[in-house]
């Protein structure tokens, strides 16, 4: 028996307590009062980025929280509960966005009996609606307010079909779940299991589509919707997320006068939005496949940012990152989710694309999620293990005793992570293994930078001054 120095349970009690009364006040000193559960409005503090301080309370408190729970609780009760018994979850969330149910709810805020909400879901059966119900209030996500009768509550309203996370909950509960289905199998396959390639995933095995995901959504007529119904989810993933905080964490502003930024592989342009809106000293320089650029040329940056196109502060310029490189001597090439979707050799590629048209003192920022792993105490000599450990420890580590990455409290990292290998064979990395594709493409590791949930990777030429 491990007998620790010191006691991990009142000083779990204790980050509980400190990041609560944090969270607590940060929500009172926004609107006077803390939200309750059961409320349908938004507090103001839902539609503002975290403040640094906030983020961090609550990724203490869901880590310490879960860390209480699971050191206190019976060990075979925890895995029953938490690992084998929450795959049940996604499929009945998955009901609630189908039949729109938080939408129907919407009608009668003091709560419906499930007999007519039944008839408003098509005649789906009441008394098996009604078990799936309680099983999510039992999770905080609507309420049961007496037997029967239930209604939306601060979690469930989230789920409304006008609100993107919508569409990214019928793709994680529909294909990611479908794809995890098979991960096992697929894994076992002698040929796909040390396979990287993309069209040997989970989602591939599971579907029997030869197709990697994207390619058939794209090419098989009907299915167009599925590609549409992700593109929107996305703008919820960043908005939980809390993606745009790289608009006020990175020193856009102390780039000089003029500075131009590519935002490489960058859709419709929703963060050079931010960008453009927060910096307009900025030229922006937005490319990304065809479809996409006439999608943000026409129609969204009229709509959403016209005075950026009126003072030629953005540049529109279709391409294709395997084929050809961006636009040459940007100041700044930002990709936000581009790596994480390719093997280690297309990451090279593409990072070699911009290497190739990069000044001397130009920058390359890698917005995603930065994996953290145990740290290795075996090193014992000047290697790239070493280096890569020293580079480590600039990524935030939680306090003792909790798990150096958070544990539950940054969980969404290793969800996503296990996603994308379901999904398209890829990966999201860690430091060492982004600061190893650089090295493999003629750059080198700057800083790393905490962009909340998600992280940033600053690169430059190999061997420029810094």
């Amino acid at each position: 028996m491990i007998t620790p120095a010191t006691d991990p349970v009142s000083s779990l009690l204790k980050l509980i307590k400190d990041a609560a009364r944090t969270l607590q006040a940060g929500y009172i000193e926004a609107d006077g009062h803390l939200p309750s559960l059961d409320e349908t409005e938004p507090h103001p503090l839902d539609r503002k980025l975290s403040t640094p301080e906030m983020q961090e309370a609550a990724q203490t408190l869901e880590g310490a929280c879960a860390q209480l729970c699971a050191t206190l609780t019976r060990p075979n009760h925890t895995v029953l509960n938490n690992l084998f018994m929450t795959g049940l979850e996604p499929n009945c969330a998955r009901v609630a966005l189908t039949f729109k149910i938080p939408d129907i709810l919407q009608e009668t805020p003091s709560g419906m009996h499930v007999t007519e909400l039944s008839k408003r879901c098509g005649g789906v059966e009441p008394s098996k609606l009604a078990r799936i119900l309680r099983l999510l209030s039992a999770k905080h996500c609507f309420r049961e307010v007496k037997r029967d009768v239930f209604a939306n509550n601060r979690l469930s309203v989230q789920l409304l079909a006008a609100n993107p996370l919508h569409s990214m909950g019928l793709h994680i509960t529909e294909d990611t779940t479908e794809g995890a289905s098979k991960l096992a199998e697929t894994l076992a396959d002698p040929e796909w299991g040390s396979s990287f390639e993309i069209g040997h995933s989970a989602w591939n095995k599971a579907t029997g589509q030869p197709l990697p995901m994207f390619d058939y959504w794209a090419k098989t007529p009907g299915m167009e919707k599925y590609g549409e119904r992700f593109g929107i989810g996305m703008l919820g993933w960043g908005t939980a997320v809390e993606a745009t905080a790289v608009v006020s964490a990175y020193p856009w502003a102390n780039l000089k006068a003029d500075a131009t930024v590519c935002d490489f592989g960058g859709g419709v342009g929703a963060m050079a939005i931010q960008l453009a809106r927060a910096y307009p000293q900025l030229h922006l320089k937005l490319q990304d496949l065809p479809d996409r650029m006439v999608q943000a040329e026409t129609v969204l940056w009229p709509a959403e940012c016209p005075e950026a196109i009126e003072e030629n502060r953005i540049e529109f310029k279709a391409f294709d990152f395997f084929v050809e490189s961006p636009i040459p001597g940007c100041d700044v090439y930002y990709l936000k989710n581009i790596l994480h979707a390719f093997s280690t050799q297309n990451c090279i590629t593409i990072l070699k694309g911009i290497r190739k048209v990069m000044k001397p003192d130009s920058r390359v920022l890698l917005h995603e999620y930065i994996l953290q792993t145990a740290p290795d105490s075996s090193i014992d000599s000047e290697s790239d293990l070493e280096k890569n450990a020293k580079a480590d420890m600039q990524l935030k580590h939680a306090p003792w005793p909790l798990l150096g990455n958070y544990g539950q409290g940054r969980i969404r990292q290793y969800y996503l992570d296990v996603s994308l290998m379901v999904l398209m064979n890829s990966q999201e990395r860690t430091l060492a293994e982004y600061s190893k594709l650089a090295e493999e493409a003629g750059l080198q590791f700057i800083k790393v930078w905490d962009f909340g949930d998600m992280g940033g990777v600053e690169l430059c030429v190999r061997d420029a001054a810094i």
